[in-house]
């Protein structure tokens, strides 16, 4: 099993859980049924967890600019895993979560896409209510993935055409790198690469003309619909910011700029075609 943790600097705790909890990619068995794992959480909304991530960190004993505030975790399988079940799932997420830590605040959710499997995580960048931090060192996350995958053998052997070899390469096993570019590969692998990019962009920018030219010298095309940046074309393929993880709520602002200037313009040319009019 892949373990992938990205830090994100910014306190986008609602624009990760609407993605989590709002994706089409969410996973759903014949029944209709899922599973959200809410740890060191309480209420049932998006609206709920994020004050309650947000209060959390009010708790922070270091504070510096550059702190990690969440994390995104992903935990995925291999993508021709019959013996895969949302019962599976759950049970890996939950002993990811005492492993990794217990006194931090998890949300975890499952999706798939094209038949790959993978859970979605987003954990708190300090404890519950200790204000510690959560960081681990390369060593403590190697440490977690081995053990994670440790209980996979042991509780899920069914489950071997998930197991990755962290350890040295050898000529039978493929690493743990080689084996995420494997699974990731394709629209899935860029749509990250591009959401890291636009997400830089975006906090760059201090205005849509000044966030498009970014797009452009990152070699990102955006594209309008009614009027309104909706999305961008990046190599050949293209991908709409509300299927992206990005700050949506900032492109809305700059879209809201744009109209603005447009309305001003249009109001000018009114009045100076008044003025031609009576002259």
């Amino acid at each position: 099993m892949i373990v992938k943790i990205k830090t994100r600097k910014r306190p986008s705790f609602k624009q990760l859980l609407d993605y989590m909890l709002h994706d089409k990619d969410r996973l759903f068995d014949e029944r209709g049924n899922s599973f959200v794992i809410a740890h060191n959480l309480r209420g049932n909304t998006i609206d709920d967890w994020t004050e309650q991530f947000k209060q959390n960190e009010t708790y922070r004993t270091r504070k510096r600019k550059d702190s990690v505030m969440l994390t995104h975790e992903i935990l995925s399988f291999h993508k021709d895993e019959e013996n895969i079940s949302l019962e599976k799932m759950e049970d890996m997420a939950r002993e990811y979560i005492r492993q990794r830590n217990p006194n931090g605040i998890f949300l975890a959710v499952p999706h798939t896409d094209k038949e790959h499997f993978h859970i979605h995580i987003i954990a708190s960048g300090v404890e519950y209510k200790t204000g510690k931090a959560m960081r681990m060192s390369k060593e403590q996350f190697q440490t977690l993935k081995k053990n994670i995958q440790s209980f996979q053998q042991q509780v899920y052997p069914e489950l071997s055409k998930s197991i990755v070899q962290h350890e040295k390469k050898d000529k039978a096993k493929i690493t743990d790198k080689e084996y995420q570019i494997k699974l990731r590969t394709g629209r899935e692998a860029l749509k990250e690469e591009l959401a890291d990019k636009i997400d830089q962009c975006l906090s760059k920018s201090n205005s849509m003309e000044d966030f498009l030219q970014r797009l452009k010298d990152n070699s990102i095309n955006p594209y309008e619909r009614g009027g309104k940046f909706t999305g961008v074309l990046y190599q050949n393929r293209k991908f709409r910011f509300n299927r992206l993880q990005i700050n949506i709520a900032k492109v809305v602002e700059l879209n809201r700029t744009v109209e603005r200037q447009r309305q001003i313009q249009i109001m000018r040319g009114g009045k100076k075609n008044m003025a031609k009019t009576r002259a």
